[in-house]
């Protein structure tokens, strides 16, 4: 969370330290999820074979490393391909490390509470760090902020060897080279198609980047998905044959983990639902990066306390009831939230539904991890961190791409439907309009320097300057449906989840 934080408040530095242009920034910003994303699962069986405490250590080595180079960068290629791999390998490492360390050293309510706490630290790192950050980059710059974070990364290095040793887990088995390949291509490949929906086209092309006439978005998350069927094709052969698997059987076939897998990736989806709520008070409201920054502050107030009232107050309850109740919280939040998106910017009511909808997450957190782990024997339980990982990087970046592209194409489509039937606008400016490929979701000053080429007549401009901040007010609310829609589907899941507390020690 401050790897990410920090760059994404970084914009400004990059761009007069390094001369970054905004692909470079984004590629910057995109380059840890995917290194992360393809590689948590690899990462969650290193540690079988390095020991947990070692790996552990190795990612916060590599963390430290990353914001070294980062800091030291002369360009924007040695950042991105030194730094930002390094940070995504650092995660590879550190993160399933962390969740294996909680199932290995704690067990029923401990353990309950041990998760909770590693939510609240997302929560409290989501609230603070942009913030800090932020004065850290305005007081001393790029170089001696991103020093700071190496020193973070140190210190965290050497507190790990305060750490209770972890029991070592009876292995025997072969590394499989053949299932990292496999699993990396496939979870590479289908990120990446995710992603790139909004940038290049679901189907047809609004990008140079076509495969056969059309986007490659869809057949390179369609490759993506084949590769990982092959995968645990492949997996379920290998780990007959030798014992061990990068995705053991027990994870497939246990519907309980797949269930626990489904909130990890659910939850994380509605964390990064969050840059609708951002991009919408910065490009239409006008807010400044502060005041953007106090809605995720408002969500992660929420969250933390969602994270301390779940195993303080609910341990009583079932897992399943627990988690209706987070849903439902969550449900009502983004409604009361969805009321606060006006033409102009958000209103108060957006601030008080996302607080709600944080702490209905912050609530179902403490609840993903664990349904994990307790159905799963100990060695399995503590190599899960690295599909938990996975499962929270695929949820997030299938999140960023269907709300993405929700709001983009609902964008597109509401305002040239409306600039098509307008009678104000002349036939050569509407043919102009209906031939941009994808309009984008901007601020008015951007929009109306866009709509200059397109026509000189300022009331022709006027008026689609309010086409366009009606369509943006109906592209979001749409988006929030849809983000709603797949908050509800989470309701259907609870059916499966155990109908018995783990926020108890078994008597």
């Amino acid at each position: 969370m401050l790897d990410n934080s920090g760059f994404a408040v970084a914009t400004e530095a990059l761009i007069s330290q390094l001369g970054a242009t905004m692909p470079e920034i984004q590629f910057a910003n995109a380059m840890y999820p995917l290194i992360a994303g393809a590689g948590m699962v690899v990462g969650g069986l290193t540690g079988l074979f390095l020991g947990w405490g070692r790996q552990l250590r190795l990612g916060a080595l590599l963390l430290a490393a990353s914001a070294a180079i980062a800091a030291l960068a002369p360009n924007m290629d040695v950042l991105i391909f030194g730094g930002r791999v390094a940070a995504g390998l650092g995660a590879v490492f550190l993160v399933p490390a962390i969740l294996a360390h909680v199932a290995g050293l704690y067990q029923g309510k401990d353990q309950a509470i041990a998760f909770a706490g590693i939510a609240g630290a997302v929560g409290v790192a989501t609230a603070v760090v942009p913030l800090l950050m932020g004065a850290a980059l305005d007081a001393f710059g790029f170089t001696i902020s991103f020093f700071g974070v190496t020193a973070y990364f140190i210190i965290v290095f050497l507190t790990t060897f305060k750490l209770d040793a972890m029991p070592k887990a009876k292995f025997e088995g072969k590394f499989d080279i053949v299932g990292v390949i496999l699993s990396s291509i496939g979870l590479l490949a289908t990120i990446v198609g995710l992603l790139k929906i909004s940038e290049w086209g679901l189907v047809a092309p609004i990008s140079d980047t076509t495969v056969f006439g059309i986007s490659p978005a869809l057949p390179l998350v369609a490759f993506g998905i084949v590769t990982l069927i092959a995968l645990l094709k492949w997996e379920a052969s290998f780990e007959a044959k030798h014992g061990t698997a990068l995705i053991p059987t027990t994870f497939i076939k246990n519907k309980q983990v797949l269930i626990g897998l489904y909130l990890c990736a659910i939850v994380f989806l509605m964390f990064g639902s969050l840059f609708i709520n951002i991009a919408y008070v910065q490009l239409v409201g006008g807010a400044s990066a502060t005041a953007a920054g106090l809605l995720m502050t408002m969500f992660a107030v929420g969250m933390i306390l969602g994270t301390i009232i779940a195993p303080s107050k609910m341990s009583n309850m079932t897992v399943r009831s627990v988690c209706l109740l987070g849903f439902f919280i969550s449900f009502v939040g983004l409604i009361i939230a969805t009321f606060g998106i006006t033409e102009t910017g958000v209103n108060l009511l957006q601030y008080v539904g996302l607080t709600i909808f944080g702490f209905g997450v912050g609530v179902l957190m403490t609840q993903a991890s664990i349904t994990v782990t307790s159905a799963l024997d100990q060695r399995d339980a503590e190599q899960s961190g690295g599909i938990q990982a996975t499962s929270r990087n695929v949820g997030q970046a299938f999140g960023v791409a269907v709300l993405g592209s929700v709001l983009m194409f609902s964008l597109t489509g509401s305002l040239k439907g409306e600039v098509n039937a307008h009678e104000a606008l002349s036939a050569e400016t509407k043919e102009a309009v209906l031939a941009i490929p994808a309009l984008p979701f901007t601020s008015n000053e951007d929009f109306q320097a866009l709509i200059a080429e397109v026509t000189s007549d300022v009331q022709e401009q006027q008026v689609i300057l309010s086409i366009n901040a009606e369509a943006r007010h109906s592209s979001a609310i749409k988006t929030m449906l849809v983000l709603l829609l797949i908050v509800g589907s989470g309701l259907i899941i609870c059916r499966g989840l155990p109908r018995r507390s783990l926020m108890q020690n078994k008597q």
